[in-house]
């Protein structure tokens, strides 16, 4: 074998220090808690997933140990390449804002597993009471008030001008979202906006009392999502 092909196979194979792949894996395990308490705490509608959570705080280590790995290690780097391209991501993000924090535990993994300590550390913290900040400061938010959706079910002595008298009352604005009719009942939706939230009950209770209203929905539009 030539002498400079021995000299590249020598350089490529080298070994991390078994104490420093114990320390980065625990290291990266500990960030991504952190990063985990941080999407659980600002994390918003009815998209909760426990398996989103373990997949965060997985990351970061599985991040870190690939980085050891491929580290000054070009044929190890094209054989991870060519392992994880039989991977396929199928799950869909029910929020954007996760796509986000796949990213932050992918991004401190590296970091860790790089041995660049103090970069992931300091990301980990700082990046995480920004996030809390904006959370705190509802950053984002299109409106100060809190938007409904009401859905109505009645039947044929329904009129839209039964309840304009109410609406006008108890709402800032409203808009028909949806209606659809059936030999048996109607059922309509309507996008509103309550002048004062804690009149939500009273509203409601108004709402089912009008002429043709067999029964009344009322979900908040703030955090709700497709899903």
């Amino acid at each position: 074998m030539p002498t400079n092909l021995g000299n590249f196979y020598n350089l490529t194979q080298t070994e991390t220090n078994a104490a420093i792949v114990v320390f980065n894996i625990l290291f990266a395990f500990a960030l991504a808690y952190i990063i985990v308490w941080t999407w659980r705490k600002t994390h918003r509608g009815l998209s909760y997933s426990q398996s989103f959570a373990f997949t965060l705080i997985m990351l970061s280590p599985l991040a870190a140990t690939v980085m050891m790995i491929v580290k000054n290690n070009l044929i190890g780097a094209f054989a991870l390449l060519g392992a994880f391209a039989f991977i396929r991501f199928r799950t869909i993000m029910k929020e954007t804002r996760d796509i986000a924090f796949l990213f932050f535990a992918l991004t401190i993994g590296v970091a860790t597993g790089t041995n660049n300590y103090a970069i992931a550390l300091i990301a980990t913290f700082l990046i995480s009471a920004v996030v809390l900040y904006l959370w705190k400061k509802n950053f984002g938010s299109a409106h100060e008030k809190i938007g409904f959706v009401l859905t109505l079910a009645a039947d044929g002595n329904f009129r839209g001008e039964n309840l304009r008298a109410l609406f006008d009352q108890y709402l800032r604005k409203y808009e028909l979202l949806h209606a659809s009719a059936s030999p048996e009942a109607h059922e309509y939706a309507y996008a509103i906006h309550l002048k004062d939230d804690k009149e939500a009950s009273e509203f409601l209770r108004q709402t089912k009392t009008a002429v043709g209203v067999r029964s009344t929905y009322l979900i908040t539009g703030k955090e709700t999502i497709e899903y």
